[in-house]
């Protein structure tokens, strides 16, 4: 895991907010990212759904618009991608009708999913000894946290003086079983041809912890239509292999000869994908490149896999079965029971959980 050291106990005392007008909007520049055009980035901001009542909380929808169009638009309620359009008007990732939607049943679609995104088997873990049995929503076993993760909270959030996105939620000692006061951060910035997002994390007791963005990906926007004919491509050279309840066996597999070889560049096909791809390398690295012959995804991340999900689950959500592809760097499923290569996902007291997922895209009007 990728640990800093302790200096996130800072950053979640600053104010992050941005001055509105009478319709709630907010309009101000945004630092220009790092090897990207410093061109400045329209930000707005607009309450949208009162989710508890005119005197709690509300879900917010912020906004985030670069010069030539490309535009992010976020949740609070589960710090949720809910679009991603590009300048020629293409919506390429899934959203869902109406803000009241993301509260109900759905895929997961576009949120921030953790403590521990992907499945933890038996719906426990032991740490320094100690065993901890946290609540399944997925038979014995546990998906993406539990039934109350991340993405079922209400974050809080606004934009810097610079234009960067930032949400936060203290996820408390013993919530859904899981040990230590969880301090998460997620952290979004736009560019002129890519979105960049940063996730940290600090506990207040050893705890296991694997953030990832679940969004789905179609670059056509035809989210009726099956992505089978898109084109994929990833470095990845093995798997982490799983038994039929997609429970990690310990082990990896060479993608060779399987349906998980993408290294060379082939159409995504039509066989069922729910796969952790091993991408070799550390560091920001190029994970996949998912691409309908105009327009091109590039995901890069600095974690040690990409779950590829082939989306059977949005027909569910009013979509086409298979109608985007979900690409999540993380780490493996289930790693804190079952390591592979070593990465157990345990954040201890005094370390900075810190990792990147970025999203870069070509098309008409980009750069």
């Amino acid at each position: 895991m990728r640990v800093l050291p302790l200096m996130f106990g800072t950053l979640l005392m600053t104010a992050c907010s941005a001055p509105t007008d009478a319709t709630g909007a907010a309009e101000q520049p945004a630092a220009a990212q790092a090897d990207t055009p410093a061109e400045p980035v329209t930000i707005r901001t607009s309450t949208l759904l009162d989710t508890s009542g005119a005197a709690g909380p509300q879900m917010v929808r912020f906004r985030q618009t670069a010069p030539n169009g490309l535009t992010a638009e976020w949740l609070s309620y589960g710090a949720t991608l809910a679009r991603l359009t590009l300048p020629d008007g293409t919506d390429v990732t899934v959203g869902l009708p109406s803000n009241a939607a993301y509260t109900g049943a759905h895929p997961y679609v576009g949120a921030t999913v953790g403590r521990v995104a992907n499945r933890i088997g038996g719906g426990a873990f032991e740490i320094d000894g100690e065993r901890h049995a946290v609540k399944t929503n997925e038979g014995a076993n546990v998906l993406h946290a539990g039934p109350d993760g991340l993405d079922r909270q209400l974050w809080s959030g606004g934009f810097t003086p610079e234009g960067t996105l930032v949400m936060r939620h203290s996820s408390p000692d013993g919530h859904q079983g899981y040990p230590g006061r969880l301090d998460v951060e997620m952290e979004a910035v736009l560019g002129a041809d890519r979105l960049r997002v940063t996730y940290r994390a600090q506990t207040t007791k050893p705890t296991p912890v694997n953030l990832t963005l679940h969004g789905y990906w179609d670059p056509s926007g035809a989210f009726d239509e099956a992505v089978d004919s898109l084109t994929l491509q990833s470095p990845a050279t093995r798997y982490t292999v799983v038994g039929d309840d997609l429970i990690p066996t310990g082990e990896s597999a060479d993608v060779a000869g399987t349906d998980y070889d993408f290294r060379d560049a082939r159409a995504v096909g039509s066989a069922f994908i729910d796969v952790n791809a091993l991408v070799p390398g550390e560091g920001l690295r190029e994970m996949a490149r998912l691409t309908d012959g105009t327009r091109t995804i590039t995901v890069l991340s600095d974690y040690p896999g990409l779950q590829i999900y082939s989306g059977e689950a949005l027909e569910g959500a009013g979509f086409a079965r298979r109608g985007a592809l979900a690409l999540e760097p993380q780490y493996p499923p289930d790693a804190v029971n079952r390591p592979v290569d070593g990465e157990d996902t345990v954040l201890r007291p005094g370390e900075t959980y810190e990792h990147v997922i970025e999203f870069r895209f070509t098309g008409p009007d980009l750069p």
